[in-house]
């Protein structure tokens, strides 16, 4: 099947071009870790696959898109396009592949007979043992099976129906229309399916990857949810990776997607003491909240799950941004440890003042801003790399490039070749730039930065804004901050660098940002910078319970035998204690997500009325339509002119302006037919849907819709009675 080719593809190509740029996966474990013994506990394909299939599911599609693009100039016939860019892609990015297999051949050749062998050699070597292979094994397994449940659970076809759960059904509604206009239909120049003629302002090239799956073979269901769980196994494999490399211990590369699955709060304490104070024993209430089918509120918009699991189902592309977001953390932060290495050695010197000998390595020196001579990291390779995946980024998930561009910002202050930072952040203005241009009109109508502190705390100052964000993150930000101050202290004390440390206050900026900067039209929105930020210190918290579990080795050194055994046991024991407040309230949600997608909105994949607007109108044909939110309709691949309005609006669009028209037009332009057509023609409005639904919606006093002036007016093409459906023709 075309589909799956074109997903191996991506995949092979970005694994070629990850290991072309960072040649040596083992030395850049080495400078990624406070110990050259984690190269034995890592295999390098934990990154090397997940950041190769995360860079390839951006670049492929991208290219493959502006193809389609560009080759629609060029052909009549816009399938043909479609095609011929898809024959391109396939061209293009298989040449690519094998130029990028056959350098880092020559590449591995070279350094064989080269005095680099030496140097080396003194890295250990990943073992392959029987331990490793069953540990990494099973749990990426697991990734992948928690994975599948969470995405096929809310979102399948089964015997011609489309099931879409309760809690993500609203967010899936918009993505299954853009997808069905990338596959069905044929959306270029790009718009918005709910809110025709408007470009687009939402990041949807996530979806035009989905509809190039379905295009190429697979049922909407499989596109959305094969690529969903592959970012998400990707993501997650790389945030376990990274907490590996800090911590030096095997046992944080599962903990960290569990804590990332199980979120941290108060909220399952706080509803349990609520129920409790009613009237119910301990166990009714547990069973209370085992059953529940609704978010708990215990802070604003907590009851609609903004920080439960149901948000990654829910926005399928936002573990695709956080994968980038940790391949860009990953590469740069050598250079963060190189620094610290540089501002030690230049404290530990003998000529000259500290002071100037510290302002050398920091400002000073060639290294601090410029890549390093020979350099057996690859600078330029990682520098590349990085410009690729920011040049893809905008449009793939904007509020993730946003949360990159702040981790990187601090990184950069307190890193070496700073050149690497300055040249990654200008490709991506200059790419977000050009690409807001293209689809939105101006980069003003997609960001609106402005300053509002507080997020929706409902208490702006300093003391209620902590209130909250302790009610928020539960124990997540206290255990880590603990941590952090642990490592800050023995790495002082030993004269060690304090990389980690500064990189963990770098994961905290997209919070810190949420907080005081409003970036689009709806505050809410700043939820996923939190996330972010979250997602990222999880690293530090997998970190501190794995050491809990496995002590470092100097404590078994300095203690007698009796004193280190009651020591192991007591921290095992708060480590395993910590567990369960660190993930309670995420079980609690995992219980409501189950419960509350037992309930569907059902959509008919098989309705004649989707077959008779493919066969019988083109792509182009703009419907006038009820306010739909998930409706067959949009299986067809076609625009309305004004739908479910929430998702246009939060977009960035102007829906107040648009509905004022929309109910000037279903009620029938006050009886006048030549202006109705008039301004339909105007904006491409050629068909009309009498549905059921325009009589159920509640629509504000004195506005109804004119059955009876359409019936009169119109023609009608195509009538559904198993729908009670209507088609007319508007011009």
């Amino acid at each position: 099947m075309l589909a799956i080719l074109y997903l191996i593809l991506c995949a092979v190509f970005g694994i070629s071009l990850v290991t072309m740029c960072v040649p040596d996966t083992a030395r850049f474990f080495t400078a990624c870790s406070p110990s050259k013994s984690v190269v034995s506990k890592l295999p390098p394909v934990l990154f090397t696959a997940p950041a190769g299939i995360i860079v390839g599911l951006m670049l492929v599609p991208m290219v493959n898109y502006y193809s389609v693009y560009l080759l629609n100039l060029a052909f009549e016939g816009k399938d043909t396009a479609r095609r011929a860019s898809v024959l391109m892609t396939f061209a293009v990015f298989i040449i690519l592949t094998g130029m990028n297999f056959t350098l880092r051949m020559k590449r591995a050749r070279r350094n064989q007979v080269s005095s680099e062998k030496k140097e080396t050699s003194s890295i250990p070597e990943y073992s392959s043992t029987l331990t490793n292979l069953i540990y990494y094994g099973i749990s990426t397994i697991v990734l992948t099976g928690v994975a599948s449940f969470l995405m096929f659970y809310t979102y399948r076809i089964s015997g011609g129906t489309l099931y879409a759960g309760y809690s993500t059904f609203s967010d899936l509604a918009p993505h299954t229309a853009m997808v069905s206009s990338f596959s069905q239909g044929y959306n270029f120049p790009t718009q918005y399916m709910h809110y025709s003629g408007d470009g687009i302002q939402y990041h949807f090239f996530f979806y035009f990857l989905a509809g190039m799956l379905e295009y190429l073979g697979f049922s909407i269901d499989l596109a959305i949810n094969i690529p969903s769980i592959i970012v998400m196994v990707a993501a997650m494999t790389l945030a376990g990776t990274l907490a590996v490399l800090f911590s030096r211990r095997r046992a944080a590369f599962i903990l960290t997607p569990v804590l990332v699955f199980f979120r941290s709060s108060f909220n399952v304490f706080t509803q349990i003491g609520e129920y409790r104070g009613n009237g119910m024993t301990l166990k009714a209430a547990i069973e209370a909240v085992v059953k529940s089918n609704n978010w708990y509120g215990n802070t604003p918009f907590d009851d609609w799950g903004i920080w439960a699991i149901n948000v990654y189902p829910n926005q399928r592309h936002l573990m695709l941004g956080v994968g980038a977001m940790l391949v860009l953390i990953i590469l740069m932060t050598p250079f963060v440890r190189r620094m610290c290495i540089s501002l030690i050695k230049a404290k530990e010197g003998k000529t000259g003042s500290y002071a100037g000998r510290w302002f050398k390595s920091f400002i000073g020196s060639r290294e601090a801003w410029i890549f390093r001579k020979e350099d057996p990291l690859n600078p330029i390779g990682v520098t590349l790399l990085a410009s690729l995946i920011a040049i893809a980024y905008p449009f793939f998930h904007g509020s993730a490039l946003i949360g990159s561009l702040l981790v990187l910002m601090i990184m950069a202050v307190v890193s070496e070749t700073r050149v690497a930072y300055i040249i990654v952040a200008a490709v991506s203005v200059v790419s977000s730039f050009i690409q807001t241009r293209l689809f939105a009109g101006s980069a003003s109508n997609v960001v609106k930065l402005q300053h509002i502190t507080g997020f929706v705390s409902e208490d702006k100052t300093p003391t209620g804004i902590s209130n909250y964000i302790i009610a928020v993150t539960g124990l997540t930000l206290i255990v880590s901050a603990c941590y952090v101050i642990y490592l800050l202290v023995r790495n002082i004390l030993g004269s060690k660098p304090v990389y980690r440390e500064l990189i963990y206050l770098s994961f905290l900026a997209p919070m810190i940002f949420a907080f005081n900067t409003q970036v689009s039209l709806e505050m809410l929105a700043n939820h996923k910078f939190i996330q972010f930020s979250l997602i990222l210190v999880d690293v530090f918290v997998a970190g501190a319970l794995s050491e809990m579990f496995v002590p470092p080795s100097k404590v078994k050194e300095k203690l007698p035998k009796g004193w280190y055994i009651i020591v192991r046991a007591a921290l095992i024991i708060a480590g395993a204690a910590l567990i369960f407040p660190l993930t309670a309230t995420g079980i609690s949600e995992w219980c409501v997500y189950v419960n509350r997608n037992t309930m569907c909105v059902e959509v008919n994949t098989e309705s004649n009325l989707v077959k008779w607007v493919e066969e019988n109108t083109s792509p182009d044909d703009v419907f006038l339509t009820p306010q739909w939110s998930l409706n067959r309709f949009f299986l067809a691949g076609r625009p309305s002119y004004y739908a479910w309005p929430y998702y246009a609006w939060s977009a960035g669009h102007d829906t107040y302006t648009r509905e004022t028209i929309y109910y000037w037009l279903i009620g029938g332009s006050q009886n006048n037919i030549d202006e109705f057509r008039r301004y339909c023609q105007e904006r491409g409005i050629r068909y009309l849907i009498d549905d059921p639904e325009f009589f159920t919606f509640n629509y504000p006093e004195g506005t109804y819709y004119n059955r009876e002036f359409f019936e009169q007016n119109l023609t009608p093409v195509a009538y559904f009675p198993e729908e009670a459906t209507t088609i007319y023709q508007i011009y």
